[in-house]
């Protein structure tokens, strides 16, 4: 969501915390490049060691962390556990790779970097009306989630001055204060749960390479889920990920705060991934995504298969930019994905799109890519929304397809060569951005509707199918 709109007059500064990349301030979630590369390396220098590490509550991420974990071991959480914090994993190597999960009974063993502000006190009046809690936190908090979601969500706005509303909040990025218009008195005494959700990864894995996670459950994180770039045989199996991201991301050349958080994201380069029999819910941006604008990044043999995405923005986004880069044999299969859009996100962002299938601008070829036995199932603005022409470049086969009315798919038709800008939806009303200034370059493009003739139309267009279409 963007807010303030008046326009800088001098270069933009880095605020603090951000570092500046190509004239934007971009705030990061987890390690650095250079740490993230050196622990990836070092693993291959380490002895492999068959070692078991059993984690209770009484042990902090920060230990977990801090243990120097030989290619070979295993890390499990105890079931019914929560840990504040977030994990930063090591890497092993393809023979012995790092494993992370559970043991014990009962639910997940649940990892979250959220702050608890519940208790009595936590909360004073301030001569304008708003309640405010100190955290101390050196990030930004992207969400407020009450009652772990029975009672929803706190509305972020980008300013003191806009907290006008019941159930508004800011961030004050100068104190680290949040601040909560509360027409009913006390948050504490209102909701019986805070959680302030810090802008980090829940699960931080930039770089890591031959790591195993399963039966792990994240939550409350105003970044991603599982966050980080450049990563190679990675499996994430039977893991959670519910209530993740809002924090801001970067801040454009206008000011404007731009927000985001995706359940399972792999930026950049990524190889040889397996995500499979995941529960993904209430994320901010997309439930799964694979996605670089970096030169050179290779995405290849990435597998999401058998998951269920839930009120997410967009339950797969996918977008390949970099160049010199490759993107091959990913797959998308046997995977449900419900009620794109139908999120806390939505109503506060400032580009709502709501889809299942979000293919953005994508500029180099993407042979071996699959679509296969999925069920979409209603969203607010469209089952799927592809920017680029997607014939011959996809496979899509026996996914069922099932709309409340919405079309079936919002096609731009652009091009995947001689852009003159991507990503065009990132630039918001300052720019007069609209529909027209998207589909400038792309001749064709059109709404496939939530018909039988629709449908039909949709596959004969870009030779997909057979697929099943149904109204709901």
């Amino acid at each position: 969501m963007k807010t303030n709109t008046e326009s800088p007059s001098a270069a933009p500064q880095a605020p603090a915390g951000a570092v500046m990349e190509g004239g934007i301030a971009k705030f990061p979630a987890g390690r650095m490049p250079d740490e993230a590369r050196a622990e990836a390396e070092a693993a291959y220098a380490r002895a492999p060691a068959e070692r078991v590490y059993r984690i209770g509550p009484e042990t902090s991420l920060d230990e977990v962390n801090a243990l120097e974990l030989a290619p070979g071991s295993t890390v499990l959480f105890r079931r019914g556990g929560v840990w504040r914090g977030q994990l930063r994993v090591r890497s092993g190597t393809p023979e012995h790779p790092v494993r992370y999960g559970a043991w014990g009974e009962g639910p997940a063993p649940i990892l979250q970097p959220s702050l608890d502000r519940s208790a009595p006190g936590a909360w004073r009046r301030e001569p304008d009306g708003l309640w405010r809690a100190e955290t101390g936190a050196a990030v930004d908090i992207g969400n407020v989630v009450l009652d772990h979601g029975d009672a929803g969500c706190l509305f972020k706005r980008g300013s003191r001055a806009e907290a006008r509303r019941d159930r508004d909040f800011w961030f004050d990025p100068a104190t680290g204060g949040v601040l909560v218009r509360s027409d009913a008195g006390d948050p504490s005494a209102r909701w019986r749960s805070i959680e302030l959700s810090r802008k980090l990864h829940c699960v931080d894995e930039a770089g890591a390479h031959d790591v195993v996670y399963e039966g792990l459950a994240v939550r409350y994180g105003a970044a991603h889920g599982f966050g980080g770039g450049g990563v190679k045989r990675v499996s994430i199996l039977g893991c959670e990920a519910s209530w993740i991201g809002g924090g801001v991301l970067y801040v454009d050349d206008l000011g404007n705060d731009v927000r985001y958080g995706n359940g399972i994201e792999f930026w950049g380069g990524a190889e040889d991934v397996r995500v499979e029999g995941c529960r993904i819910r209430d994320c901010f941006d997309a439930g799964l995504t694979d996605q670089s604008n970096e030169p050179g990044s290779v995405q290849r043999n990435l597998l999401w298969r058998n998951n269920t995405v839930e009120r997410c923005e967009y339950s797969y986004e996918f977008w390949q930019q970099g160049a010199g880069g490759a993107a091959e044999n990913i797959r998308v299969e046997g995977n449900v994905f419900l009620d794109a859009g139908a999120s806390w996100g939505h109503v506060q962002r400032w580009n709502p799109g709501g889809a299942h299938l979000r293919f953005q601008d994508t500029t180099v070829p993407t042979p071996g890519f699959a679509v296969v036995g999925n069920r979409f199932s209603r969203a607010t603005e469209c089952l799927a929304r592809l920017f680029n022409d997607w014939r011959g470049e996809a496979l899509f086969r026996d996914n069922a397809w099932e709309s409340a009315g919405e079309p079936v798919c919002l096609w731009h038709a652009r091009p995947r060569a001689g852009l003159r800008f991507l990503c065009p939806d990132y630039l918001d009303r300052n720019h007069r951005d609209d529909r027209a200034e998207i589909e400038s370059q792309g001749p064709g493009g059109r709404d496939f509707a939530a018909t039988p003739e629709g449908f039909r139309a949709f596959e004969e267009a870009f030779g997909f199918g057979p697929d099943t279409f149904r109204r709901v």
